[in-house]
Protein backbone atom coordinates (compact mmCIF):
# COMPACT_ATOMS: atom_id res chain seq x y z
CA UNK A 1 0.00 0.00 0.00
CA UNK A 2 1.09 3.48 -0.82
CA UNK A 3 -0.33 6.87 0.18
CA UNK A 4 -2.69 6.83 -2.91
CA UNK A 5 -4.50 4.75 -1.49
CA UNK A 6 -5.96 3.25 2.25
CA UNK A 7 -6.58 -0.62 2.61
CA UNK A 8 -9.09 -3.22 2.41
CA UNK A 9 -9.98 -1.87 -0.82
CA UNK A 10 -9.24 -4.44 -4.03
CA UNK A 11 -8.41 -3.42 -7.73
CA UNK A 12 -7.59 -6.72 -9.67
CA UNK A 13 -3.99 -6.77 -7.94
CA UNK A 14 -2.36 -4.65 -10.65
CA UNK A 15 -2.74 -1.23 -8.80
CA UNK A 16 -2.29 0.40 -5.12
CA UNK A 17 -6.08 -0.03 -3.15
CA UNK A 18 -8.27 2.98 -2.62
CA UNK A 19 -11.18 3.80 -0.28
CA UNK A 20 -13.55 0.78 0.36
CA UNK A 21 -17.32 1.48 1.16
CA UNK A 22 -18.81 -0.78 3.61
CA UNK A 23 -22.07 0.85 3.42
CA UNK A 24 -23.44 -0.16 -0.64
CA UNK A 25 -23.58 2.09 -3.72
CA UNK A 26 -25.01 5.37 -2.04
CA UNK A 27 -23.00 7.25 0.82
CA UNK A 28 -24.01 7.82 4.22
CA UNK A 29 -24.49 11.24 5.91
CA UNK A 30 -20.99 10.67 7.58
CA UNK A 31 -18.89 9.59 4.53
CA UNK A 32 -20.36 12.49 2.46
CA UNK A 33 -19.01 14.74 5.11
CA UNK A 34 -15.64 13.34 4.86
CA UNK A 35 -15.06 13.38 1.51
CA UNK A 36 -16.39 17.17 0.56
CA UNK A 37 -13.90 17.75 3.81
CA UNK A 38 -11.13 15.98 1.60
CA UNK A 39 -12.44 18.32 -1.62
CA UNK A 40 -12.91 21.55 0.46
CA UNK A 41 -8.99 20.79 1.76
CA UNK A 42 -7.44 20.40 -1.48
CA UNK A 43 -9.04 23.49 -3.00
CA UNK A 44 -8.46 25.88 -0.44
CA UNK A 45 -4.96 24.51 -1.33
CA UNK A 46 -5.36 25.38 -4.81
CA UNK A 47 -7.08 28.81 -3.74
CA UNK A 48 -3.75 29.65 -1.94
CA UNK A 49 -1.63 28.68 -4.47
CA UNK A 50 -4.01 31.26 -6.94
CA UNK A 51 -3.91 34.04 -4.52
CA UNK A 52 -0.29 34.06 -3.18
CA UNK A 53 0.67 33.77 -7.13
CA UNK A 54 -0.86 36.60 -8.03
CA UNK A 55 0.31 38.46 -4.45
CA UNK A 56 3.84 37.67 -5.28
CA UNK A 57 4.15 37.88 -8.28
CA UNK A 58 2.32 41.61 -8.84
CA UNK A 59 4.79 42.55 -6.08
CA UNK A 60 7.54 41.52 -7.78
CA UNK A 61 6.84 43.11 -10.95
CA UNK A 62 6.02 46.14 -9.43
CA UNK A 63 9.21 46.32 -6.92
CA UNK A 64 11.69 44.93 -9.36
CA UNK A 65 10.47 45.40 -12.93
CA UNK A 66 10.18 48.29 -14.67
CA UNK A 67 7.20 48.97 -17.73
CA UNK A 68 7.19 45.97 -20.33
CA UNK A 69 8.90 47.00 -23.33
CA UNK A 70 7.66 45.40 -26.96
CA UNK A 71 10.08 44.34 -29.97
CA UNK A 72 8.74 44.75 -33.98
CA UNK A 73 6.64 41.60 -33.77
CA UNK A 74 4.27 43.02 -31.12
CA UNK A 75 5.80 40.54 -28.42
CA UNK A 76 6.60 41.77 -25.00
CA UNK A 77 10.44 41.19 -24.10
CA UNK A 78 11.25 39.57 -20.93
CA UNK A 79 14.10 40.65 -19.14
CA UNK A 80 16.36 39.12 -16.02
CA UNK A 81 13.81 40.49 -13.30
CA UNK A 82 10.88 39.45 -15.92
CA UNK A 83 12.21 36.11 -16.29
CA UNK A 84 12.56 35.48 -12.04
CA UNK A 85 9.43 36.72 -11.41
CA UNK A 86 7.45 35.22 -13.92
CA UNK A 87 9.05 32.28 -14.02
CA UNK A 88 10.92 31.25 -10.55
CA UNK A 89 8.50 32.99 -8.51
CA UNK A 90 5.31 30.97 -9.33
CA UNK A 91 7.17 27.49 -8.79
CA UNK A 92 8.58 28.53 -5.31
CA UNK A 93 5.76 29.61 -4.29
CA UNK A 94 3.80 26.05 -5.45
CA UNK A 95 6.28 24.73 -3.25
CA UNK A 96 5.62 27.19 -0.24
CA UNK A 97 1.88 25.74 -0.39
CA UNK A 98 2.83 22.07 -0.29
CA UNK A 99 5.08 22.78 3.13
CA UNK A 100 2.42 25.02 4.91
CA UNK A 101 -0.32 21.90 3.59
CA UNK A 102 1.82 19.47 5.00
CA UNK A 103 2.39 21.50 8.21
CA UNK A 104 -1.35 22.00 8.61
CA UNK A 105 -1.77 18.79 7.87
CA UNK A 106 0.66 16.91 9.82
CA UNK A 107 1.65 14.94 6.83
CA UNK A 108 5.24 13.22 6.45
CA UNK A 109 5.86 14.42 2.23
CA UNK A 110 9.22 11.92 2.72
CA UNK A 111 6.23 9.29 1.89
CA UNK A 112 5.76 10.73 -1.67
CA UNK A 113 9.30 10.64 -2.50
CA UNK A 114 10.25 6.16 -2.01
CA UNK A 115 11.99 4.35 -4.37
CA UNK A 116 11.13 1.15 -3.53
CA UNK A 117 10.17 -0.83 -6.46
CA UNK A 118 10.64 2.09 -8.67
CA UNK A 119 11.62 0.62 -12.39
CA UNK A 120 14.10 2.70 -14.75
CA UNK A 121 12.38 0.93 -17.68
CA UNK A 122 8.58 2.00 -16.63
CA UNK A 123 9.61 5.37 -15.76
CA UNK A 124 11.38 5.50 -19.22
CA UNK A 125 8.10 4.33 -20.87
CA UNK A 126 6.02 6.80 -19.52
CA UNK A 127 8.90 9.68 -20.15
CA UNK A 128 8.54 8.49 -23.89
CA UNK A 129 4.67 8.76 -23.68
CA UNK A 130 4.73 11.88 -22.23
CA UNK A 131 6.88 13.32 -24.66
CA UNK A 132 4.47 11.62 -27.41
CA UNK A 133 1.49 13.39 -25.89
CA UNK A 134 3.78 16.77 -25.80
CA UNK A 135 4.29 16.78 -30.07
CA UNK A 136 0.55 15.83 -30.62
CA UNK A 137 -0.87 18.44 -28.15
CA UNK A 138 1.84 21.11 -30.14
CA UNK A 139 -0.10 20.12 -33.38
CA UNK A 140 -3.40 20.03 -31.21
CA UNK A 141 -2.34 23.84 -30.58
CA UNK A 142 -1.17 24.96 -33.85
CA UNK A 143 -4.88 23.70 -35.04
CA UNK A 144 -6.83 25.75 -32.23
CA UNK A 145 -4.28 28.73 -32.64
CA UNK A 146 -4.80 28.91 -36.87
CA UNK A 147 -8.73 28.49 -35.79
CA UNK A 148 -8.65 31.42 -33.03
CA UNK A 149 -6.88 33.48 -36.06
CA UNK A 150 -9.44 33.02 -38.50
CA UNK A 151 -12.05 34.47 -36.61
CA UNK A 152 -10.10 37.15 -35.42
CA UNK A 153 -8.61 36.19 -32.12
CA UNK A 154 -5.85 35.20 -30.37
CA UNK A 155 -3.61 34.42 -27.42
CA UNK A 156 -0.99 36.91 -26.71
CA UNK A 157 -0.12 36.11 -23.21
CA UNK A 158 2.26 33.10 -24.50
CA UNK A 159 4.06 35.41 -27.66
CA UNK A 160 6.87 36.80 -25.51
CA UNK A 161 10.63 37.13 -26.46
CA UNK A 162 13.61 36.81 -24.03
CA UNK A 163 15.82 39.38 -23.74
CA UNK A 164 19.32 38.38 -25.78
CA UNK A 165 21.82 37.96 -22.19
CA UNK A 166 23.04 34.49 -21.44
CA UNK A 167 21.79 35.08 -17.62
CA UNK A 168 18.51 35.84 -18.80
CA UNK A 169 18.06 32.52 -20.68
CA UNK A 170 20.08 30.75 -17.79
CA UNK A 171 17.41 32.02 -15.30
CA UNK A 172 14.46 30.42 -18.00
CA UNK A 173 16.13 27.57 -18.49
CA UNK A 174 15.97 26.91 -14.57
CA UNK A 175 12.90 27.95 -13.82
CA UNK A 176 11.42 25.90 -16.82
CA UNK A 177 13.52 22.52 -16.23
CA UNK A 178 13.77 22.55 -12.59
CA UNK A 179 11.76 24.54 -10.64
CA UNK A 180 8.45 24.28 -11.97
CA UNK A 181 8.52 20.59 -12.64
CA UNK A 182 8.94 20.27 -8.59
CA UNK A 183 6.62 22.78 -7.63
CA UNK A 184 3.93 21.29 -9.62
CA UNK A 185 3.93 18.21 -9.24
CA UNK A 186 3.87 18.60 -5.43
CA UNK A 187 1.10 20.70 -5.40
CA UNK A 188 -0.93 18.43 -8.10
CA UNK A 189 0.26 15.04 -8.11
CA UNK A 190 1.17 15.31 -4.53
CA UNK A 191 -2.13 17.30 -2.84
CA UNK A 192 -4.94 17.14 -5.49
CA UNK A 193 -4.35 13.71 -6.89
CA UNK A 194 -2.73 12.03 -3.30
CA UNK A 195 -5.76 13.36 -1.31
CA UNK A 196 -9.04 12.55 -4.13
CA UNK A 197 -7.16 8.96 -5.01
CA UNK A 198 -8.21 7.99 -1.70
CA UNK A 199 -11.98 8.78 -2.98
CA UNK A 200 -11.58 7.13 -6.15
CA UNK A 201 -8.05 6.59 -8.50
CA UNK A 202 -9.85 6.97 -11.97
CA UNK A 203 -11.55 10.10 -11.06
CA UNK A 204 -8.09 11.49 -9.15
CA UNK A 205 -5.83 10.69 -12.07
CA UNK A 206 -8.95 12.83 -14.17
CA UNK A 207 -9.30 15.04 -11.84
CA UNK A 208 -5.88 16.33 -11.47
CA UNK A 209 -5.25 16.57 -14.77
CA UNK A 210 -8.09 18.97 -15.77
CA UNK A 211 -6.73 21.30 -12.76
CA UNK A 212 -3.35 20.77 -13.56
CA UNK A 213 -4.44 21.59 -17.44
CA UNK A 214 -6.84 24.69 -16.28
CA UNK A 215 -4.69 26.29 -14.27
CA UNK A 216 -2.56 27.29 -16.93
CA UNK A 217 -4.58 29.66 -18.13
CA UNK A 218 -4.71 29.52 -21.64
CA UNK A 219 -6.56 27.10 -23.87
CA UNK A 220 -2.88 25.88 -25.43
CA UNK A 221 -1.39 24.82 -22.51
CA UNK A 222 -4.73 23.22 -20.76
CA UNK A 223 -4.63 20.79 -23.75
CA UNK A 224 -1.00 19.92 -22.94
CA UNK A 225 -1.44 19.98 -19.35
CA UNK A 226 -4.51 17.52 -19.50
CA UNK A 227 -3.13 15.32 -21.56
CA UNK A 228 0.25 15.19 -19.85
CA UNK A 229 -1.43 15.08 -16.50
CA UNK A 230 -3.10 11.62 -17.20
CA UNK A 231 0.03 9.46 -17.32
CA UNK A 232 2.17 11.47 -14.99
CA UNK A 233 -0.89 10.98 -12.49
CA UNK A 234 -1.08 7.10 -13.29
CA UNK A 235 2.62 6.26 -12.72
CA UNK A 236 2.49 8.18 -9.41
CA UNK A 237 -0.51 5.91 -8.85
CA UNK A 238 1.44 3.00 -9.75
CA UNK A 239 4.28 3.46 -7.94
CA UNK A 240 2.95 5.86 -5.10
CA UNK A 241 6.35 8.10 -5.45
CA UNK A 242 6.06 11.94 -7.31
CA UNK A 243 9.99 11.27 -8.44
CA UNK A 244 8.53 9.77 -11.75
CA UNK A 245 6.30 12.26 -12.34
CA UNK A 246 9.38 14.89 -11.79
CA UNK A 247 11.19 12.80 -14.15
CA UNK A 248 8.79 12.79 -16.62
CA UNK A 249 7.63 16.52 -16.44
CA UNK A 250 11.04 17.69 -16.33
CA UNK A 251 11.82 15.44 -19.66
CA UNK A 252 8.87 17.77 -21.27
CA UNK A 253 9.99 20.59 -20.55
CA UNK A 254 13.83 20.45 -21.57
CA UNK A 255 12.51 18.97 -25.06
CA UNK A 256 10.49 22.40 -24.88
CA UNK A 257 13.69 24.08 -23.57
CA UNK A 258 15.59 23.32 -26.38
CA UNK A 259 14.12 25.85 -28.64
CA UNK A 260 14.76 28.74 -26.47
CA UNK A 261 18.56 27.74 -25.74
CA UNK A 262 18.98 27.23 -29.63
CA UNK A 263 17.56 30.41 -30.11
CA UNK A 264 20.00 32.18 -28.16
CA UNK A 265 22.77 30.99 -30.40
CA UNK A 266 20.29 30.80 -34.12
CA UNK A 267 16.94 32.09 -33.96
CA UNK A 268 16.12 30.24 -37.43
CA UNK A 269 17.43 26.93 -36.18
CA UNK A 270 15.11 26.98 -33.26
CA UNK A 271 12.22 26.16 -35.60
CA UNK A 272 14.52 23.54 -36.94
CA UNK A 273 14.54 21.75 -33.80
CA UNK A 274 10.70 21.65 -33.30
CA UNK A 275 10.43 20.06 -37.18
CA UNK A 276 13.08 17.38 -36.22
CA UNK A 277 12.01 16.57 -32.71
CA UNK A 278 8.00 16.17 -33.61
CA UNK A 279 8.28 13.29 -35.82
CA UNK A 280 10.90 11.27 -33.89
CA UNK A 281 8.62 11.73 -30.85
CA UNK A 282 5.67 11.25 -31.96
CA UNK A 283 6.69 8.93 -33.59
CA UNK A 284 8.79 6.52 -30.96
CA UNK A 285 6.13 7.90 -28.45
CA UNK A 286 3.72 6.30 -30.22
CA UNK A 287 4.78 3.01 -30.90
CA UNK A 288 5.56 2.56 -26.88
CA UNK A 289 2.13 4.19 -26.33
CA UNK A 290 0.21 1.06 -28.02
CA UNK A 291 2.70 -1.07 -26.82
CA UNK A 292 2.12 -0.07 -23.43
CA UNK A 293 -1.58 0.01 -23.98
CA UNK A 294 -1.85 -3.36 -25.56
CA UNK A 295 -0.12 -5.23 -22.74
CA UNK A 296 -2.50 -3.68 -20.52
CA UNK A 297 0.01 -0.91 -18.93
CA UNK A 298 -2.00 1.81 -19.26
CA UNK A 299 -5.19 -0.12 -17.69
CA UNK A 300 -7.21 2.67 -15.84
CA UNK A 301 -7.97 1.58 -11.94
CA UNK A 302 -11.21 0.36 -11.71
CA UNK A 303 -14.69 2.94 -11.68
CA UNK A 304 -17.18 1.44 -9.63
CA UNK A 305 -21.04 2.60 -8.57
CA UNK A 306 -19.10 2.95 -5.39
CA UNK A 307 -17.21 5.87 -6.76
CA UNK A 308 -19.59 7.25 -8.73
CA UNK A 309 -21.79 8.43 -6.54
CA UNK A 310 -18.79 9.97 -4.01
CA UNK A 311 -16.78 11.98 -6.07
CA UNK A 312 -18.42 14.63 -8.78
CA UNK A 313 -21.68 14.09 -7.05
CA UNK A 314 -20.13 15.38 -3.88
CA UNK A 315 -16.97 17.33 -5.78
CA UNK A 316 -20.15 19.79 -7.16
CA UNK A 317 -21.21 20.64 -3.39
CA UNK A 318 -17.67 21.43 -2.36
CA UNK A 319 -17.34 25.42 -2.39
CA UNK A 320 -13.95 25.58 -2.64
CA UNK A 321 -13.47 23.43 -5.75
CA UNK A 322 -16.37 25.24 -7.28
CA UNK A 323 -14.47 28.84 -6.75
CA UNK A 324 -11.09 27.73 -7.85
CA UNK A 325 -12.61 26.26 -10.83
CA UNK A 326 -14.20 29.20 -11.81
CA UNK A 327 -11.19 31.52 -11.40
CA UNK A 328 -9.08 29.12 -13.17
CA UNK A 329 -11.59 29.11 -16.04
CA UNK A 330 -12.05 32.37 -16.20
CA UNK A 331 -8.42 32.98 -16.55
CA UNK A 332 -8.67 30.72 -19.73
CA UNK A 333 -11.75 32.76 -21.44
CA UNK A 334 -10.14 36.20 -20.85
CA UNK A 335 -6.88 34.88 -22.35
CA UNK A 336 -8.38 35.11 -25.58
CA UNK A 337 -8.48 38.45 -27.14
CA UNK A 338 -9.44 40.26 -30.40
CA UNK A 339 -5.94 40.43 -32.43
CA UNK A 340 -4.47 43.53 -32.01
CA UNK A 341 -2.01 43.35 -34.91
CA UNK A 342 -3.83 41.40 -37.80
CA UNK A 343 -0.52 40.02 -38.76
CA UNK A 344 -1.00 35.79 -40.04
CA UNK A 345 3.03 35.30 -41.12
CA UNK A 346 5.17 33.25 -38.72
CA UNK A 347 1.70 31.81 -36.62
CA UNK A 348 3.22 28.13 -36.83
CA UNK A 349 6.75 28.86 -35.67
CA UNK A 350 5.29 31.29 -32.66
CA UNK A 351 3.05 27.87 -31.66
CA UNK A 352 5.84 25.58 -31.82
CA UNK A 353 8.19 27.97 -29.37
CA UNK A 354 5.28 29.18 -26.60
CA UNK A 355 2.57 26.37 -26.43
CA UNK A 356 4.69 23.55 -25.10
CA UNK A 357 5.86 25.71 -22.33
CA UNK A 358 4.12 24.02 -19.27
Amino acid sequence: MNYYGQPNGQNNGQLPPQMYYPYGDEATPDEKKEIRRTFNAVGAALLALYILIIVFCYAGFWAFCGEMEYNEYGQAVYTLAHTIVGGCFPALTAMLVFVLYCALTRYNPKELFGTDGLNGKEIAKYVMIVLFLQQLSMILGVIMQNGLYSVGLEVPGVDYALEHKPSVYAVDVIATVILAPIGEELVYRGIVLRCTARISQRFAIFLSAFIFGIMHGNPYQFVLGFLLGIPMAMITIKTGSLIPSIICHMSANIIASLQTVVNYFNEDASLAVTVISLPVFLIAGLIVFVMEASSGGMKLPAYTPYHKKRTFPILITSWSMILVTVLYAADLIMSIQPIRIPDMSGITEQAARFILRS
